[in-house]
Protein backbone atom coordinates (compact mmCIF):
# COMPACT_ATOMS: atom_id res chain seq x y z
CA UNK A 1 0.00 0.00 0.00
CA UNK A 2 1.34 3.44 -0.91
CA UNK A 3 2.12 5.89 1.90
CA UNK A 4 2.24 9.66 1.52
CA UNK A 5 2.93 10.84 5.09
CA UNK A 6 4.45 14.31 5.24
CA UNK A 7 5.99 14.41 8.73
CA UNK A 8 9.18 16.47 8.69
CA UNK A 9 10.91 14.32 11.30
CA UNK A 10 10.37 11.44 13.74
CA UNK A 11 9.68 13.80 16.64
CA UNK A 12 6.72 15.41 14.89
CA UNK A 13 5.32 11.94 14.16
CA UNK A 14 5.57 11.01 17.83
CA UNK A 15 3.86 14.24 18.87
CA UNK A 16 1.09 13.43 16.41
CA UNK A 17 0.64 9.96 17.95
CA UNK A 18 0.30 11.42 21.44
CA UNK A 19 -2.90 13.16 20.35
CA UNK A 20 -4.55 9.87 19.45
CA UNK A 21 -6.96 8.88 22.24
CA UNK A 22 -6.35 5.17 21.60
CA UNK A 23 -2.57 5.48 22.06
CA UNK A 24 -1.50 5.14 25.68
CA UNK A 25 2.23 4.73 25.20
CA UNK A 26 5.24 4.91 22.88
CA UNK A 27 8.63 3.28 23.41
CA UNK A 28 11.78 3.25 21.30
CA UNK A 29 14.54 0.66 21.12
CA UNK A 30 17.53 -0.06 18.90
CA UNK A 31 20.48 2.19 18.15
CA UNK A 32 18.71 5.36 16.97
CA UNK A 33 16.86 7.93 19.09
CA UNK A 34 13.85 9.84 17.81
CA UNK A 35 15.87 13.07 17.50
CA UNK A 36 18.44 11.47 15.17
CA UNK A 37 17.57 12.18 11.54
CA UNK A 38 20.92 11.24 9.99
CA UNK A 39 20.76 8.93 6.97
CA UNK A 40 21.76 5.32 7.50
CA UNK A 41 20.03 2.71 9.63
CA UNK A 42 16.41 2.57 10.69
CA UNK A 43 14.35 3.70 13.68
CA UNK A 44 12.52 1.23 15.92
CA UNK A 45 9.50 2.10 18.00
CA UNK A 46 6.38 0.51 19.42
CA UNK A 47 3.03 2.24 19.61
CA UNK A 48 0.98 0.87 22.51
CA UNK A 49 -2.80 0.98 22.36
CA UNK A 50 -5.38 0.62 25.09
CA UNK A 51 -6.96 -2.27 23.16
CA UNK A 52 -5.92 -4.46 20.22
CA UNK A 53 -6.54 -2.63 16.95
CA UNK A 54 -6.12 -5.66 14.66
CA UNK A 55 -6.11 -9.45 14.95
CA UNK A 56 -4.07 -9.67 11.72
CA UNK A 57 -1.49 -6.87 11.85
CA UNK A 58 0.99 -6.19 14.64
CA UNK A 59 3.30 -3.72 12.94
CA UNK A 60 4.29 -1.90 9.80
CA UNK A 61 7.33 -0.57 7.95
CA UNK A 62 7.37 2.81 6.24
CA UNK A 63 9.69 5.70 5.44
CA UNK A 64 9.51 9.02 7.23
CA UNK A 65 11.60 11.92 5.88
CA UNK A 66 13.93 9.38 4.30
CA UNK A 67 14.35 7.24 7.44
CA UNK A 68 13.12 3.60 7.37
CA UNK A 69 10.74 3.07 10.30
CA UNK A 70 10.08 -0.28 11.98
CA UNK A 71 6.91 0.22 14.02
CA UNK A 72 5.26 -2.42 16.22
CA UNK A 73 1.60 -2.00 17.13
CA UNK A 74 0.70 -3.61 20.45
CA UNK A 75 -2.03 -3.53 23.02
CA UNK A 76 -0.98 -2.93 26.61
CA UNK A 77 -2.26 -6.42 27.49
CA UNK A 78 0.39 -8.00 25.27
CA UNK A 79 3.08 -6.53 27.50
CA UNK A 80 1.50 -7.99 30.62
CA UNK A 81 1.78 -11.60 29.42
CA UNK A 82 4.05 -13.92 31.38
CA UNK A 83 6.06 -14.77 28.25
CA UNK A 84 6.66 -12.98 24.94
CA UNK A 85 4.48 -13.99 22.00
CA UNK A 86 7.55 -13.98 19.71
CA UNK A 87 11.29 -13.28 19.91
CA UNK A 88 10.93 -9.74 18.55
CA UNK A 89 9.00 -8.77 21.67
CA UNK A 90 12.20 -9.21 23.68
CA UNK A 91 13.40 -5.89 22.23
CA UNK A 92 11.18 -4.21 24.82
CA UNK A 93 13.54 -5.39 27.56
CA UNK A 94 15.90 -2.66 26.37
CA UNK A 95 13.42 0.03 25.41
CA UNK A 96 13.00 3.65 26.46
CA UNK A 97 9.62 5.19 27.25
CA UNK A 98 8.80 8.25 25.15
CA UNK A 99 5.18 8.56 26.20
CA UNK A 100 3.17 6.97 29.02
CA UNK A 101 -0.32 8.37 29.46
CA UNK A 102 -1.20 6.76 32.78
CA UNK A 103 1.97 4.91 33.93
CA UNK A 104 0.70 1.58 32.61
CA UNK A 105 3.60 1.38 30.16
CA UNK A 106 6.15 1.65 32.97
CA UNK A 107 4.25 -1.01 34.89
CA UNK A 108 4.25 -3.24 31.82
CA UNK A 109 8.00 -2.82 31.27
CA UNK A 110 8.63 -3.59 34.94
CA UNK A 111 6.54 -6.71 34.47
CA UNK A 112 8.47 -7.98 31.44
CA UNK A 113 11.77 -7.19 33.15
CA UNK A 114 10.77 -9.62 35.88
CA UNK A 115 9.02 -12.24 33.73
CA UNK A 116 10.76 -12.20 30.34
CA UNK A 117 14.38 -11.63 31.28
CA UNK A 118 16.60 -14.47 30.12
CA UNK A 119 18.27 -16.19 33.09
CA UNK A 120 21.93 -15.28 33.45
CA UNK A 121 23.06 -18.87 33.94
CA UNK A 122 22.89 -21.35 31.08
CA UNK A 123 20.60 -24.33 31.52
CA UNK A 124 21.77 -27.91 30.98
CA UNK A 125 19.47 -27.95 27.95
CA UNK A 126 21.30 -24.99 26.38
CA UNK A 127 24.77 -26.34 27.13
CA UNK A 128 23.96 -29.74 25.61
CA UNK A 129 22.31 -28.16 22.56
CA UNK A 130 25.21 -25.78 21.84
CA UNK A 131 27.90 -28.43 22.24
CA UNK A 132 26.01 -30.84 19.98
CA UNK A 133 24.85 -28.42 17.28
CA UNK A 134 28.21 -26.69 16.86
CA UNK A 135 29.93 -30.02 16.24
CA UNK A 136 27.02 -31.19 14.10
CA UNK A 137 27.56 -28.24 11.75
CA UNK A 138 31.25 -29.12 11.41
CA UNK A 139 30.44 -32.79 10.78
CA UNK A 140 27.93 -31.93 8.03
CA UNK A 141 30.57 -29.96 6.12
CA UNK A 142 33.72 -31.94 6.87
CA UNK A 143 33.56 -34.56 4.11
CA UNK A 144 31.30 -32.71 1.64
CA UNK A 145 32.82 -29.25 1.64
CA UNK A 146 33.47 -29.17 -2.12
CA UNK A 147 30.44 -31.15 -3.31
CA UNK A 148 28.42 -27.97 -3.75
CA UNK A 149 30.59 -24.97 -3.01
CA UNK A 150 27.81 -22.37 -3.19
CA UNK A 151 25.78 -24.31 -0.64
CA UNK A 152 28.85 -24.81 1.56
CA UNK A 153 29.54 -21.06 1.66
CA UNK A 154 25.89 -20.38 2.43
CA UNK A 155 25.91 -23.01 5.18
CA UNK A 156 29.10 -21.62 6.74
CA UNK A 157 27.72 -18.10 6.94
CA UNK A 158 24.25 -19.09 8.10
CA UNK A 159 25.76 -21.40 10.72
CA UNK A 160 27.95 -18.62 12.01
CA UNK A 161 24.82 -16.48 12.54
CA UNK A 162 23.61 -19.26 14.85
CA UNK A 163 27.02 -19.54 16.53
CA UNK A 164 27.06 -15.81 17.25
CA UNK A 165 23.61 -15.88 18.86
CA UNK A 166 24.65 -18.83 21.02
CA UNK A 167 27.88 -17.09 22.00
CA UNK A 168 25.86 -14.02 23.01
CA UNK A 169 23.77 -16.25 25.27
CA UNK A 170 26.87 -17.92 26.72
CA UNK A 171 28.38 -14.51 27.46
CA UNK A 172 25.05 -13.06 28.63
CA UNK A 173 25.06 -10.43 25.88
CA UNK A 174 21.97 -8.90 24.32
CA UNK A 175 20.57 -11.33 21.74
CA UNK A 176 19.56 -10.20 18.27
CA UNK A 177 22.21 -7.47 18.10
CA UNK A 178 25.07 -8.78 15.91
CA UNK A 179 26.79 -5.39 15.68
CA UNK A 180 26.87 -5.12 19.47
CA UNK A 181 28.03 -8.72 19.78
CA UNK A 182 30.85 -8.29 17.25
CA UNK A 183 31.97 -5.08 18.96
CA UNK A 184 32.10 -6.96 22.25
CA UNK A 185 34.24 -9.68 20.65
CA UNK A 186 36.53 -7.08 19.05
CA UNK A 187 37.10 -5.38 22.40
CA UNK A 188 37.20 -8.45 24.64
CA UNK A 189 38.24 -11.52 22.64
CA UNK A 190 40.87 -10.68 20.03
CA UNK A 191 41.56 -14.35 19.20
CA UNK A 192 37.93 -15.03 18.29
CA UNK A 193 37.68 -11.73 16.43
CA UNK A 194 40.65 -12.71 14.25
CA UNK A 195 39.02 -16.05 13.36
CA UNK A 196 35.84 -14.24 12.34
CA UNK A 197 37.71 -11.61 10.34
CA UNK A 198 39.66 -14.24 8.40
CA UNK A 199 36.51 -16.25 7.72
CA UNK A 200 34.73 -13.30 6.12
CA UNK A 201 37.69 -11.73 4.34
CA UNK A 202 38.89 -14.82 2.46
CA UNK A 203 37.37 -16.40 -0.64
CA UNK A 204 39.13 -19.68 0.05
CA UNK A 205 36.47 -22.19 1.06
CA UNK A 206 38.90 -24.40 2.96
CA UNK A 207 40.10 -21.46 5.03
CA UNK A 208 36.51 -20.38 5.69
CA UNK A 209 35.73 -23.86 6.98
CA UNK A 210 38.85 -23.95 9.16
CA UNK A 211 37.95 -20.58 10.67
CA UNK A 212 34.39 -21.76 11.34
CA UNK A 213 35.83 -24.77 13.19
CA UNK A 214 38.12 -22.49 15.20
CA UNK A 215 35.14 -20.29 16.10
CA UNK A 216 33.12 -23.33 17.19
CA UNK A 217 35.97 -24.67 19.32
CA UNK A 218 36.68 -21.29 20.90
CA UNK A 219 33.05 -20.38 21.59
CA UNK A 220 32.25 -23.67 23.32
CA UNK A 221 35.50 -23.92 25.28
CA UNK A 222 33.91 -22.41 28.40
CA UNK A 223 30.93 -24.81 28.41
CA UNK A 224 32.83 -28.09 28.04
CA UNK A 225 33.94 -27.86 24.43
CA UNK A 226 32.53 -29.44 21.31
CA UNK A 227 30.80 -32.81 21.41
CA UNK A 228 33.50 -35.50 21.32
CA UNK A 229 33.41 -38.77 19.40
CA UNK A 230 33.69 -40.80 22.61
CA UNK A 231 30.92 -38.87 24.37
CA UNK A 232 27.16 -39.31 24.52
CA UNK A 233 25.17 -36.09 24.76
CA UNK A 234 21.58 -36.46 25.90
CA UNK A 235 18.87 -34.28 24.39
CA UNK A 236 17.16 -32.66 27.36
CA UNK A 237 13.72 -31.17 27.66
CA UNK A 238 14.00 -27.38 28.08
CA UNK A 239 13.53 -27.75 31.85
CA UNK A 240 15.25 -31.13 32.01
CA UNK A 241 17.96 -32.09 34.51
CA UNK A 242 20.92 -34.41 34.12
CA UNK A 243 20.89 -37.45 36.44
CA UNK A 244 23.76 -39.86 36.04
CA UNK A 245 21.74 -42.93 37.09
CA UNK A 246 19.03 -42.14 34.57
CA UNK A 247 21.57 -41.62 31.80
CA UNK A 248 23.30 -44.91 32.62
CA UNK A 249 19.96 -46.72 32.63
CA UNK A 250 19.11 -45.38 29.16
CA UNK A 251 22.49 -46.45 27.80
CA UNK A 252 22.01 -49.93 29.22
CA UNK A 253 18.58 -50.20 27.60
CA UNK A 254 20.06 -49.29 24.23
CA UNK A 255 23.50 -50.86 24.18
CA UNK A 256 23.54 -53.81 26.58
Amino acid sequence: MLDTNTFRDIESFIEHLKKNDEVIGIVEYGGRTYKDMKQGGDYDLTVIFDKTISENINGLHFHLAGIPIDCMLLSIDELFKDSPSNEFMLAHLNSKILYDRDNRVKAALDHIEAKWKVPKDLSNFEISMYRFTFQHVIDKLKHRLHDNELYSRYFIYSSFDWFLECYARIKNLEVGKPKTQLNYIKNNDSVLYEYIRKMYETNNLDVQFEMLKECATHMTSIIGGLWREDEVIFHLAPEGKLHEDEQRDILEKLFI
